[in-house]
C-alpha cells in the first residue's frame, strides 16, 4: 500500500497513523454512478418501504453507536461525548425523514379548458460531498432527505475522515438495496468525478466557501444543481439589558464545542464597552472547566484541531491579533503535552472589526471580543461581511427579537446558539450560501417539479 492509492488517516491528537482507506478509481466511480442510476429505477417507486428501510436505518446507527462514535473521535480529534451525539443526531435525521409526510402532487384549480396536476419527483442520483468536522451528521442531513425523496446517493467524504465514513456506509448498506446508497474516496479530483458524471443530478456540499465556488463553476458546465452550505463567522450581539453572566456562560461553552470547528459556532461577541470586563470574567471562568487532550480520554472537554493547516491558520490569526494590540485574556497555549494539532480554548478582547480574528472565519478554539457604544454599527457592520449563516442575540425577549429581525442570516438565535434540530430549515444567505438542509425544506431541495396538463374535450 502506498499514499498513491491510498488515503492515510492519522489520529489528530497524537499524530499515529490509524488505516487506510483504498481511494477510488475512476473506473470505480463510473460503475458505482452508474449502478445508483439503476437501483434508481425501483428505488423511487415505493415511498413507503423507503420510510420503513430509514427507520431500521437509524435504529442500526443506535445499536452501534459506541463503535462508530470511538472510529469518528480517533480520526476526526473530537471528543468521544461530541462523537457519540453526532451519530445520535444522525440516528435522528433519518428518524425524521422516515416519518416526515411530504406531498408528492398536488391537484391545480381547473379551469374550462384543463385540469392540471403538480408533481414532486425524486430526481435520480445525488452527489454528496461531506467535511471533516462534523461528518456523519452532514452526510445524514444529506442522505436520508435524498434517499426519502426516491433518490439514490454516491458520497464522497473529505479524505481525512474516510474511515469513519466508510464504516458508517457500510452500516447503512446493510439496511438498503444493493446501489442505493454508494461512497466514493480521494482528493478532489474523485470529487470532481462525481460532479461531471452524466447520471448525476444534484450536487449537494457542505464546506468552504472557496470550494464552493469551485463546485459551482464545475457544475454550471452540465447545469447541475446544487445546494451550497458554505462558510459562517457568526457574531453574538450582547444587548445592554442582557444577563450577561447567562450570555457569557453559554457562548463559552457554545465557542469551543468540537474545538471551534463548527460553521455555526459564534466566532465573535460584540459586548457593550462597559459590560466587557465582567463578560471576560465570567467567560473565562468557564474555560477553566474545559479539559484539552485527546478526545477518547475521559475527561477531556476540547480536542486537538482536525489538522496541521487549521492549527497553523488559526495560529497565525491569534498571534497577528496579539501583535496588533489584541489581549489574550486566557488560553494561548497548547493545553496539553501530546503532540498533535492543539491550541488551548483562548479568549481575546481589545480587538476590532478589522483586526483578521474578527472579520475572518478562524474555524477554532479562538473567541474574539469586540467592544461597541452603538448596537447599530453592529448591524452595519454585519450587513458588510461577507457572510450570513448564523448569529445570536442575547438579551430581553422584545429587544433581542427587535435587533435579530435586522440581521441578514439564515438562523438567528435568541439568547442560545448552536442550537440545530433537524425538523427546521438550516443554511446561509450571501457567501454561507443557498439551498437548505433539514426538514420539509429539506427535502424538498431533492426533489423536482413536473406538471401534467390536460385539455378539456368537450362533447
Amino acid at each position: 500500500m502506498t499514499p498513491d492509492t491510498h488515503l492515510i488517516s492519522i489520529d489528530p491528537a497524537t499524530l499515529e497513523e490509524i488505516g487506510r482507506t483504498p481511494v477510488t478509481t475512476p473506473e470505480e466511480i463510473d460503475t458505482r454512478i452508474t449502478g445508483a442510476q439503476d437501483a434508481f429505477m425501483t428505488w423511487r417507486s415505493d415511498r413507503a418501504h423507503r420510510q420503513s428501510l430509514l427507520a431500521k436505518c437509524s435504529e442500526r446507527l443506535m445499536a452501534q453507536l459506541p463503535e462508530l462514535a470511538e472510529i469518528l473521535s480517533r480520526e476526526q480529534g473530537k471528543t468521544l461525548e461530541v462523537a457519540s451525539g453526532e451519530v445520535w443526531i444522525a440516528a435522528h435525521c433519518f428518524a425524521h425523514y422516515a416519518e416526515l409526510d411530504w406531498q408528492s402532487g398536488i391537484e391545480a384549480p381547473e379551469t374550462p379548458e384543463r385540469r392540471a396536476s403538480i408533481e414532486y419527483r425524486p430526481l435520480g442520483v445525488v452527489g454528496a460531498i461531506v467535511p471533516w468536522n462534523f461528518p456523519i451528521f452532514l452526510m445524514a442531513a444529506k442522505i436520508a432527505p435524498a434517499l426519502a425523496a426516491g433518490n439514490t446517493v454516491v458520497v464522497k467524504p473529505a479524505e481525512s475522515v474516510s474511515m469513519a465514513l466508510d464504516e458508517v456506509v457500510g452500516v447503512l448498506q446493510g439496511i438498503l438495496p444493493p446501489q442505493v446508497l454508494n461512497i466514493v474516496h480521494g482528493g478532489p479530483e474523485v470529487g470532481r468525478a462525481v460532479i461531471a458524471h452524466r447520471h448525476v443530478r444534484k450536487v449537494s456540499f457542505t464546506g468552504s466557501t472557496q470550494v464552493g465556488r469551485q463546485i459551482m463553476r464545475q457544475a454550471a458546465d452540465t447545469l447541475t444543481p446544487v445546494t451550497l452550505e458554505l462558510g459562517g463567522n457568526d457574531p453574538a450581539i450582547v444587548l445592554d439589558d442582557a444577563d450577561v453572566d447567562f450570555a457569557a456562560q453559554s457562548l463559552a461553552h457554545s465557542a469551543f464545542f468540537n474545538t471551534g470547528q463548527m460553521c455555526i459556532a459564534p466566532k465573535r461577541a460584540y459586548v457593550p464597552a462597559d459590560k466587557v470586563d465582567h463578560f471576560c470574567r465570567v467567560f473565562a471562568s468557564v474555560m477553566d472547566e474545559l479539559p484539552v487532550g485527546r478526545g477518547l480520554d475521559p475527561g477531556v472537554k476540547v480536542g486537538p484541531l482536525h489538522n496541521r493547516a487549521q492549527l497553523d491558520y488559526v495560529r497565525s490569526l491569534l498571534d497577528k491579533a496579539v501583535g496588533d494590540g489584541g489581549v489574550v485574556v486566557r488560553g494561548g497555549g497548547r493545553g496539553t503535552d501530546l503532540p498533535g494539532y492543539f491550541l488551548e480554548p483562548t479568549l481575546i478582547r481589545d480587538v476590532d472589526d478589522t483586526a483578521d480574528i474578527v472579520s475572518k472565519e478562524q474555524f477554532g478554539p479562538v473567541f474574539p471580543v469586540v467592544a461597541y457604544d452603538e448596537v447599530d454599527d453592529v448591524l452595519a457592520t454585519l450587513d458588510a461581511q461577507e457572510f450570513g449563516l448564523g448569529a445570536s442575540v442575547w438579551g430581553s425577549p422584545d429587544a433581542a427579537e427587535a435587533i435579530a429581525s435586522r440581521i441578514d442570516a439564515g438562523q438567528v438565535w435568541i439568547n442560545q446558539h448552536n442550537a440545530l434540530e433537524v425538523e427546521l430549515p438550516f443554511g446561509g444567505t450571501k457567501s454561507s450560501g443557498f439551498g437548505r438542509e433539514g426538514g420539509m425544506e429539506g427535502i424538498h431541495e431533492f426533489l423536482q417539479t413536473r406538471v401534467i396538463s390536460r385539455k378539456n374535450v368537450h362533447t
